[in-house]
């Protein structure tokens, strides 16, 4: 039989280890906390990291790519000037008989062209805003090589490079040759119409992307000079008219600021235009908008080289 004293014994060993097992359990208790807590944090640090680096994703994307607008374009079939119409330009004195005849002409040259019209599917989706093209443009005189530029003007270049892919520059004849009259002026060969009138684009228009960086003109007009060796996009000076007419930049020539620059020539394709502008007969009599090649000069062939430094899609 136990006595008091063993009896006082069992129960301050059962009393211990009764306080051992709670100690015990508080201890896990405490560990499972901790390790929950932890795993929360982690779990919040994980969710702050992922969101820094999909902030940082998106920031890069953007950086990277943007959602161009080609709108489709209006009709562009001209029409003649005549009855009121020309008698209200004549009357104000914006044109004379003679300018509307001439004008009228070329909408008959361009209504019997009509046909050699190209319609083109607008570039789809994001577009680049970096990396570069080498292209080429093989006249019936000789080959001009281009750089086309994206961080310039990321949608016309896209545009450009869609043009040139799509065949719509192959056979096409360039409309215009302006020579300046002096150091002033325009100098530039303009192409990019199927028909050669000058009159039609691809079926799409061009967001405005006008130059920042242009020198300003020394004569006072405040207008800007066009580097020799620009290519830039032609437009009718409409907002967002842009479309297949481009112009390349043979001597520096004063403009508005108004043509969005996609890229350079090389030099020796400036060679070929510049022997162009000796070789066909004197027009720099005309107004620049009506100075035509009096020898068809006409863009064989167009061809985009590579294409580098272009965002990871």
């Amino acid at each position: 039989m136990s006595t008091n004293q063993e009896r006082r014994a069992e129960a301050r060993q059962r009393l211990r280890e009764q306080m051992e097992a709670q100690a015990r359990r508080e201890k896990q208790l405490k560990i499972a906390a901790a390790s929950t807590v932890a795993i929360l944090l982690l779990g919040l640090v994980g969710v702050v990291v992922w969101n820094k680096q999909q902030e940082a994703r998106a920031e890069q994307h953007a950086a990277d790519w943007l959602t161009c607008e080609y709108p489709e374009a209006p009709n562009e079939t001209p029409e003649k000037i005549a009855g009121a119409q020309a008698k209200e330009l004549i009357d104000s004195g914006q044109a004379d008989q003679k300018q509307i005849d001439d004008y009228n002409k070329d909408v008959d040259e361009a209504l019997a062209a009509k046909d050699k019209e190209k319609i083109v599917a607008a570039p789809e989706g994001e577009q680049p805003r970096r990396g570069t093209a080498e292209a080429v443009l093989s006249l019936d005189s000789g080959d001009v090589p281009i750089t086309l530029d994206r961080s310039q003007a990321p949608c016309n270049v896209s545009s450009m490079v869609n043009l040139i892919e799509s065949g719509y520059l192959d056979n096409n004849t360039c409309h215009r040759l302006a020579v300046a009259k002096g150091d002033e002026g325009l100098s530039v060969l303009q192409c990019g119409d199927p028909t050669g009138t000058g009159a039609f684009g691809p079926g799409y228009t061009v967001v405005d992307e006008p130059p920042t960086d242009l020198p300003v003109s020394q004569d006072g007009s405040g207008m800007s000079v066009y580097p020799r060796g620009t290519v830039a996009i032609a437009n009718t000076g409409q907002p967002n008219s842009g479309g297949g007419q481009f112009f390349l930049v043979y001597k520096d020539s004063t403009l508005p600021p108004n043509y969005a620059v996609v890229g350079s020539i090389a030099e020796e394709g400036l060679t070929v235009i510049e022997a162009l502008a000796k070789n066909v007969p004197d027009n720099s009599d005309k107004q620049p908008q009506d100075q035509k090649p009096r020898r068809p000069i006409a863009i064989k062939k167009a061809t985009v080289l590579s294409q580098e430094g272009l965002p990871e899609s």
